[in-house]
């Protein structure tokens, strides 16, 4: 375990679990967005499914690509991707934020819902980009779910990466989800984030939701029993979110360098979790005393820390 210990102003981990997604940190880039200038919207068609990307290539023409990927819920406009995203490519670093099935406006181009353990359709969707960028050195960022997508992509064996960096992934998805239901705070806004992305989708393809009564339901896990099950393999609400976890046997497989990077006093992200992983030589794990999930707010001008460095990790 790496211990990092930056000089934190707003020590709240609620107020830096906030701060991370708080829309008035993109004021600065209201008028000048360099990111959004430059951006080529894409779509990438894998035999599984369609996800939609947004590439902006540094005018430099830079040797480096990072590959963002959102946390549940969230987007590629989500306010932590986009100053991640904002920050690379002031580095010249050419950016591409690539958005999970179901996130953003993207309920449209596949008919079956998202869910977590959707992960060969990413690796899918990945590979082209390795493909595609193959002349650059590709690096892969994922925060919180997102996170936890890159690190399980991290082990997939037709995918290479110079870095792998995850930020507060979930561990244990089953204790995460307890964390959030245990928060009024957090249960709240993670339930009507998802109901909101539910109501897009039943617009759609109302057929879906047949037989179902999820906007009756009140709790995270009673809608992932009512719903997600019914989109699965899986059999139990136990056995899916063990379909997506971090256990030791999966870092035991990565082969491209990974690091998670976490809090330990991250609200939703239970931090002994990790001790599951720690110490396994596959990965490097670096934490902080504080930060929050996703925050990491360093001063009173709203800057992460994370961003500070990952971008170091990789122009160095």
């Amino acid at each position: 375990m790496i211990i990092y210990r930056p000089r934190f102003k707003p020590k709240n981990r609620h107020l830096q679990s906030i701060l991370a997604s708080a829309k008035w940190r993109l004021w600065p880039l209201r008028h000048d967005n360099p990111v959004k200038e430059a951006q080529q919207d894409d779509l990438i068609e894998t035999p599984l499914a369609t996800l939609q990307g947004f590439y902006s290539p540094h005018p430099q023409d830079g040797e480096h690509l990072a590959i963002l990927i959102h946390g549940w819920e969230g987007s590629a406009e989500s306010t932590y991707l986009q100053l991640m995203a904002h920050h690379l490519f002031a580095a010249g670093v050419s950016v591409y934020r690539l958005n999970l099935r179901d996130h953003g406006d993207s309920h449209h181009l596949n008919e079956d819902l998202f869910h977590s353990c959707r992960l060969a359709e990413v690796v899918a969707a990945l590979q082209q980009l390795n493909q595609r960028f193959k002349g650059k050195q590709q690096h892969l960022i994922g925060f919180s779910l997102g996170g936890n997508f890159a690190v399980r992509a991290a082990a997939a064996d037709n995918l290479s990466f110079a870095g792998v960096y995850a930020v507060s992934p979930p561990v244990n998805p089953e204790n995460s989800m307890r964390a959030i239901e245990a928060s009024n705070l957090y249960g709240r806004y993670f339930l009507r984030k998802w109901k909101r992305s539910l109501h897009k989708k039943h617009k759609l393809f109302p057929h879906l939701f047949e037989g179902t009564d999820w906007q009756a339901q009140k709790s995270l896990q009673s809608l992932t029993e009512a719903l997600v099950l019914k989109h699965t393999e899986f059999d139990t609400a136990r056995d899916y979110f063990h379909g997506y976890s971090l256990t030791p046997e999966l870092i035991k497989t990565i082969n491209n360098p990974t690091q998670i990077i976490t809090a330990w006093d991250d609200p939703v992200i239970p931090f002994a979790d990790f001790s599951t992983i720690d110490r396994l030589s596959n990965i490097k794990l670096v934490t902080t005393p504080q930060g929050g999930h996703c925050g990491f707010i360093k001063n009173w001008r709203l800057d992460s820390w994370v961003e500070e460095y990952i971008i170091n990790e990789i122009t160095s």
